[in-house]
């Protein structure tokens, strides 16, 4: 009978033991994060205000908007909340499909959101809703460079304003270098010396002229088409054009280039737009990094909250090309040299200061000495280099920030793995393995198969 109630004795405590056990998980909170940075600030302010969870983190593994969807469908996504760029996932689709849950009911995200510039609005807003945190916007553009243009001898007025006077620039400078070779300019050097050829400046210009007509047209909302007379012109002078400049430009030079790929605020007094005529609009390609909230999170409201932290603790060199009110940002590294030339200074007016038995010689050179101090330290004190970003950025930023353009992932973007086979198609017209009729023929061909498709181009 001992024994027996022993036994039940040791049965009921592993009972309670094993409820003790179960309470304990069930009352434990993971949250995982995709894509989030331990070292980031909005990281550590979120685990500081909620110490009791255990938050993991893991850099996203889905590279495409197809790969993220058949997870959500087998379930094995496992993230409360991941991070997307505009460049490489359809966003809409996420949206209209209910991956994404909407941050409507968010004061911070809504307001945050409302600060930011019109296109970025527009991107992460769906039926009415919002959805998203985003934390970075990446901007690219093509550019003259002004020291290969000061050397060419060109001015401002040179510069030109649409892709069909970018053609007329072209035109003349081949023209120009037929009779007058230039050594150290080129109109690019961003060839593989290796590869280039005599279809290399034909590709350089046909995939500017399709990137930038793809452009135009999805930004217009317009059904996009290859075989119009425009493009078909354009598409003829950048045969014609190509060859012409690698006949007198014959070996890839090192050195000085016209023209270049850049990114970032400070270049953009340099840009040259390629829409292709002057009555469209100038667009500033730009990629958006946003974080989302998983619709089947079972931490709803903490997700939220994390999202919130991403955009309150935005990095203000950052957060310049997402709000329209953006301040000045210093560069750190910059004052703080700054702070060290005033030093010396003072330390030279001291040493001048307790001069009364110093040799005149010697009291020259530190008045020398600190006259070039304080020239030096007024140049750095009004040099652009001063800031990340400059009060002359944020204005000229503000004029093009309405212009903002995300292009969803594509097929006929190169960079994608659909994409190639439209680069194929590319290459095999600029080598003149295609005619022109069958290269817009076959362009045209896949943009109706997106259209019956209803996919972006």
């Amino acid at each position: 009978m001992k024994q027996c109630f022993g036994k039940r004795i040791c049965a009921l405590l592993a009972f309670a033991l094993n409820l003790t056990v179960l309470f304990s998980a069930m009352g434990e909170t993971n949250l995982y994060l995709g894509g989030a940075d331990k070292n980031s600030a909005e990281y550590k302010l979120f685990t500081q205000n909620h110490p009791e969870l255990t938050v993991d983190t893991e850099t996203n593994i889905y590279l495409s908007t197809d790969e993220i969807i058949s997870a959500f469908l087998t379930g094995e996504f496992p993230f409360d909340t991941f991070v997307m760029t505009s460049s490489s996932f359809d966003l809409k689709r996420m949206f209209s499909k209910g991956y994404c849950s909407p941050l409507s009911s968010s004061a911070v995200l809504t307001e945050k959101l409302s600060e930011m510039y019109e296109p970025i609005q527009r991107l992460l807003t769906h039926d009415g809703n919002i959805y998203g945190a985003p934390f970075h916007c990446y901007v690219g553009y093509y550019t003259y460079c002004p020291d290969a243009w000061a050397e060419a001898g060109l001015t401002a007025e040179d510069v030109p304003t649409s892709f069909v006077e970018y053609l007329d620039f072209l035109e003349a400078w081949a023209e120009r270098i037929r009779d007058n070779p230039e050594d150290d300019i080129s109109v690019s050097n961003a060839f593989d010396s290796e590869q280039y050829s005599e279809h290399s400046y034909i590709s350089y210009l046909v995939d500017r002229l399709t990137t930038n007509h793809i452009m135009q047209c999805n930004y217009a909302g317009e059904p996009l088409r290859f075989d119009t007379p425009l493009f078909r012109e354009l598409l003829e002078r950048c045969q014609s054009i190509g060859t012409d400049l690698y006949l007198y430009e014959p070996e890839q030079k090192a050195d000085l280039a016209l023209f270049e790929d850049l990114y970032g605020m400070r270049e953009l007094k340099h840009l040259v737009p390629l829409r292709l005529t002057s009555d469209q609009p100038v667009l500033i390609k730009a990629t958006l990094y946003t974080a989302f909230l998983n619709v089947r999170s079972q931490h709803q409201a903490l997700a939220t909250e994390y999202l919130e932290d991403c955009v309150t603790c935005t990095a203000p060199e950052f957060g310049a090309y997402l709000y329209r009110d953006a301040e000045p940002v210093e560069d750190p590294e910059f004052v703080r040299s700054m702070e060290a030339v005033q030093k010396e200074i003072q330390t030279l007016e001291q040493r001048l200061a307790a001069s009364e038995n110093m040799e005149p010689l010697e009291r020259n050179s530190l008045s020398s000495q600190l006259e070039q101090k304080k020239k030096d330290f007024e140049a750095m004190a009004v040099s652009e280099q001063r800031y990340l970003i400059s009060e002359n950025d944020l204005n000229l930023y503000r004029t093009y920030g309405e212009n903002l353009y995300f292009q969803p992932p594509s097929i006929f973007d190169p960079s994608t793995e659909e994409g190639q086979n439209v680069k194929q198609l590319r290459d095999r017209f600029c080598t003149g393995s295609l005619t022109m009729e069958q290269f817009i023929g076959q362009l045209d061909q896949l943009a109706w198969i997106l259209e019956m498709e209803d996919r972006h181009f």
